[in-house]
């Protein structure tokens, strides 16, 4: 019997959960505003056509339906609609009276669906206001209460600082559903603008600011001067000026070395200040509010003549790089500041740069090239400042010897060196070629129509003669027959083309004539011809290449293959004269002036 009565409480809480809503839904809560609507749309409706349907708000019934025809009830008959699709109901003019749970309820073939929701009306915020007490208070004393009122039901408050919110602190209190606002003790930081923000479900509302009266101070008592520098020159005048933070604004008094001045005011003017004006000043701050005083740290005047007879003292001998040396800077009057540039920029202190206490002297250990240049040293006070400048040589080297050149060269062309060395003052130069002396002495070494004698090591020395320093550098250089240089075969110029036509023009022309002149020519025996390098081959002559060459070119053909260089045509000293000197012999280049390196140094 219990096992029955078990089974159709479950069947029932089955049935029962499924036809109380699981197949119709409504959203769980809807906020509405007073004198506005609000609309119950159902989010989930049974499929199917359904028999009838009811709204009801709590247990009375708004509006009823069977099939496709609804009655409203008289209370809702011209504040409601229904849309008869989806069973949307729009509920018009809301009061607060209207809050509280709505139930919808569908009949299909016997199985009723039920939904509810739960409706809150608000009345929108409005007239948000602040009030305070009190409204003049002083700072670190006083307390202040505020209090913002608004109208609307269900309100929350937010309060704000400027930008900021206000959260409960030692000093800081929220009551009445932080409505109220309480701070101790106010400091000026405290003073505002606040600002009430009141809020509900519906709509939200900010109050206009309020600012709070806080009297402090006076603090941070403090005196400038107009011109700024604290020394001045007897006959100027001098104006002090005092501040401090304070509200209302605070009330001055002035003092010199601790005795009060019969002058009172935020200013002292003092016209034409001697040197017994010298003294600390201060000035006494009061604030007649709040009762308290604040004194200014003292400002020390001093009176001083202008700076005069600047002048900047360097080393009588010459600057030698790797040595040390010392600038000084002096003048008449007193000196507040050195300040030093080098070639206009600010001279900074380094590990080789030091500068003295008083910065009225600078040791540069040790000189480097690059501190060549110009040195000044400006002297100031608060009313004069003068300068003087030192142009600093600095002497070194021979450093970095280079020479620049071809490293090939063709024979018959011309031979072109240059030296180049880092060096104050400009060193003197000898050349040596294969560790020969040339007699060279300029930074530039050249020759006209080298030969094969040309090729070889040049070596460029350097001697700096304040320094007593030397430094080489090698140039290693080959003399190449013609047309066989490195990276030969680019693009010939209009000019060569023309010349290489020409030529070959006389080549054939000289080629036709020898052939004319051999057919002429009666014919030798055979080893005669052999000698003559002609072969008889049926009555022709036929030229060698050796031959045609010599016509062609019309210059000696020379066996570049061994040690020693042949002619097969003229003399030994008619090649010389046709090559422009004379290969082979250890001639050395020959310079316009013969002088001696030994003798340079002198």
């Amino acid at each position: 019997m219990a096992a029955r009565a078990l089974c159709c409480a479950l069947t029932l809480l089955v049935f029962g959960g499924v036809c109380s809503g699981q197949e119709l839904q409504l959203p769980s809560r809807v906020n509405g505003a007073t004198r506005e609507n609000v609309v119950f749309k159902p989010s989930r409706l049974p499929s199917g056509s359904y028999d009838g349907f009811t709204w009801n708000f709590k247990t009375f019934t708004i509006i009823s339906g069977i099939g496709s025809s609804s009655l409203p009830t008289a209370p809702y008959r011209d504040r409601i609609s229904l849309n008869m699709s989806t069973l949307a109901l729009e509920l018009r003019n809301l009061t607060e009276n209207d809050s509280g749970v709505y139930t919808l309820s569908i009949t299909r073939t016997a199985v009723t669906y039920t939904a509810e929701t739960t409706l809150e009306v608000f009345e929108p915020v409005s007239n948000v206001t602040i009030t305070s007490s009190p409204t003049d208070l002083i700072e670190f004393n006083s307390t202040v209460r505020l209090v913002c009122s608004a109208s609307g039901s269900s309100l929350s408050f937010l309060w704000l600082n400027g930008s900021s919110e206000v959260t409960p602190g030692d000093r800081v209190l929220l009551t009445n559903g932080n409505s109220t606002l309480i701070v101790f003790n106010v400091s000026r930081h405290e003073g505002g603008p606040y600002t009430c923000e009141a809020s509900n479900a519906i709509s939200t509302h900010m109050s206009e600011p309020l600012t709070l009266t806080i009297n402090y101070g006076p603090d941070s008592a403090f005196v400038k001067a107009a011109p700024s520098e604290p020394i001045y020159s007897s006959g100027s005048e001098l104006t002090l000026t005092c501040s401090a933070e304070s509200s209302p604004a605070a009330e001055y008094q002035w003092a010199v070395d601790g005795s009060e001045l019969s002058d009172v005011g935020q200013k002292l003017v003092l016209p034409n200040i001697q040197s017994n004006d010298s003294g600390s000043y201060t000035c006494i701050a009061h604030n007649t509010k709040t009762l308290r005083y604040s004194t200014s740290e003292p400002l020390n005047i001093t009176v001083l003549e202008k700076i005069s007879g600047v002048r900047l003292i360097g080393p009588s001998e010459l600057i030698i790089e790797g040595n040390s040396t010392n600038l000084t800077c002096q003048a008449s009057g007193m000196v507040v500041s050195a300040e030093w540039t080098k070639d206009s920029q600010k001279l900074s202190p380094s590990s080789s740069v030091i500068f003295s206490p008083n910065n009225r002297s600078v040791t540069i250990n040790p000189v480097q090239p690059k501190d060549s240049g110009e040195y000044r040293c400006t002297l100031s006070n608060p009313v004069s400042s003068g300068f003087a400048s030192y142009t600093m040589i600095v002497n070194y080297g021979p450093d970095g010897v280079h020479v620049t050149g071809p490293s090939e060269v063709e024979v018959e062309g011309n031979l072109v060196l240059s030296c180049r060395a880092d060096s104050v003052p400009e060193p003197v130069y000898e050349w040596q070629f294969n560790g020969t002396k040339t007699g060279v002495t300029t930074a530039t070494f050249s020759v006209q129509q080298v030969n094969f004698t040309y090729s070889g090591n040049y070596t460029c020395i350097t001697w700096n003669n304040v320094t007593r320093r030397e430094a080489s550098g090698s140039h290693m250089l080959a003399v190449k027959a013609k047309g066989t240089l490195s990276g030969q075969g680019g693009p010939l110029s209009g000019g060569a083309i023309a010349g290489i036509v020409i030529g070959i023009l006389l080549g054939v022309a000289g080629v036709t004539g020898l052939i004319v002149y051999l057919k002429k020519r009666p014919k030798a025996s055979s080893k005669g011809d052999r000698q003559n390098g002609v072969t008889q081959n049926g009555g022709e002559h036929e030229l060698n290449y050796a031959e045609v060459q010599h016509v062609r070119n019309n210059q000696s053909v020379v066996n570049m293959g061994g040690p020693s260089t042949q002619t097969r045509q003229g003399t030994p000293a008619m090649v010389r004269a046709n090559r422009g000197a004379a290969p082979n012999q250890g001639m050395k280049p020959t310079p316009p002036t013969e002088v001696m390196y030994s003798e340079v140094k002198k």
